[in-house]
């Protein structure tokens, strides 16, 4: 069952970066850009012309996972490769920014058009995903590195008292808790005092979800703390489709801005851990905590095995991921193109075309370097067992 559906997690992320290919494709069509070259896979080694329609060729790559469009008169990184293998290329048109800037986000767009309607058949046939949110530990404080992730001290007592990461609180002394200021509201006003937790606790046997309700006495220290991360997190759920068909249309849209104003905010705490101003209590971003393509199909897979309806949530999740990260304003990427535009704008002229592709070749160079990079993470992980979630759960359920 796992093996099919990495096959299929491998499918859907084919179909998303064609996705995005095709929305340069034809847009640049529209506009009247030359598109000699549309690439089925990633252009490593030899390829099978499967025909040509509408002056494009296009082709297969046997390193299926990707895809491309040369479009030489947006300054695209190839221009100079296609010249010599196409040799009856039309001779470049110079075009207006309004009409570079459609095309180099085209691609964007489209995924961001894809990540809705995956969203709106989701909401369609199983509904929405449940607003109700469950306060989750997020991390033990126990050691010196734990609690300094979170600008802590350690703490061992949650530990010790048999609490564990991604219990869910359900309540405190029978007082239920719906946030994380909740539970350090409670705990506070028992320093040195037993309090009860009622947690609730996954448990994953044979790619199967089972649940036990525990009740764990934890006694605070003197500043009633007990050394633990919180945070809010889903409740995995599902609400009942609606009936009403403009209903979908309005849930998929707050659906799919919630979780790209989420990722947004990552995104932001990830950078602001890079250059080292990340807000206090906030957990830290290290380097090894950045994963790529086997990280993404090892838990995606496993996801959906465990409940299929999560294929709308990570597909959605995946398609607005690839948006933002393309939007970067790195060379080699639609936002390196979009930012040499932003720049042509402002002095009212073009970059010297030299430098531009200098500037994307030192772009390539450096995704290549963070592609080698987290696929490193990715091997460690996975030989780690870091991203299988079976055994994850096995483990933390037996300290």
């Amino acid at each position: 069952m796992v093996i099919l559906n990495i096959i299929l997690v491998l499918a859907l992320l084919s179909i998303m970066i064609i996705v995005h290919e095709f929305g340069h494709w034809i847009v640049a069509r529209k506009l009247g850009f030359q598109t000699p070259i549309f690439g089925f896979g990633l252009p490593f080694g030899n390829h099978i012309t499967l025909g040509k329609w509408k002056e494009t060729e296009f082709r297969f790559h046997w390193f299926v996972l990707g895809g491309y469009v040369a479009i030489p008169e947006l300054g695209d990184e190839s221009r100079d490769e296609i010249a010599k293998e196409l040799p009856d290329l039309k001779p470049l048109q110079s075009f207006a920014i309004w009409k570079r800037v459609a095309v180099a986000s085209a691609g964007v767009i489209f995924n961001i058009i894809f990540a809705y309607f995956t969203c709106l058949i989701m909401v369609a046939t199983v509904g929405a995903p449940s607003s109700k949110g469950n306060v989750m530990i997020t991390n033990l404080l126990a050691s010196t590195q734990e609690a300094k992730e979170y600008d802590s001290t350690p703490n061992v007592i949650a530990r010790e008292a048999g609490l564990r990461v991604k219990d869910v609180i359900l309540s405190i002394n029978d007082t239920s808790v719906k946030q994380p200021n909740d539970v350090v509201s409670l705990v506070s006003k028992s320093k040195l005092k037993p309090v009860i937790f009622k947690v609730q606790r996954t448990y994953i046997n044979n790619n199967k979800k089972q649940k036990e309700i525990l009740n764990v006495s934890v006694i605070p220290n003197s500043e009633g703390r007990i050394g633990v991360g919180l945070g809010l997190v889903s409740s995995g759920e599902y609400d009942k489709p609606s009936s009403n068909p403009l209903i979908w249309f309005y849930q998929a849209g707050k659906v799919m801005l919630e979780w790209t104003l989420n990722m947004l905010i990552g995104l932001f705490f990830m950078f602001a851990n890079i250059f080292g101003f990340s807000p206090t209590g906030t957990p830290k971003v290290k380097a090894d905590d950045l994963h790529g393509i086997i990280a993404i199909v090892s838990v995606f897979a496993q996801a959906i095995t465990l409940d299929f309806r999560e294929v709308y949530r990570w597909t959605a999740l995946i398609s607005i991921n690839l948006a933002i990260i393309n939007l970067l304003p790195i060379p080699a990427l639609d936002g390196g193109h979009l930012l040499f535009m932003f720049i042509e704008k402002i002095r009212g002229r073009k970059l010297a075309e030299k430098f531009q592709q200098k500037a994307i070749q030192a772009g390539f160079m450096l995704l290549m370097v963070l592609m080698f990079f987290v696929l490193f993470n990715d091997i460690r992980g996975l030989c780690t067992g870091k991203f299988d979630m079976n055994s994850k759960e096995k483990t933390e359920s037996k300290n």
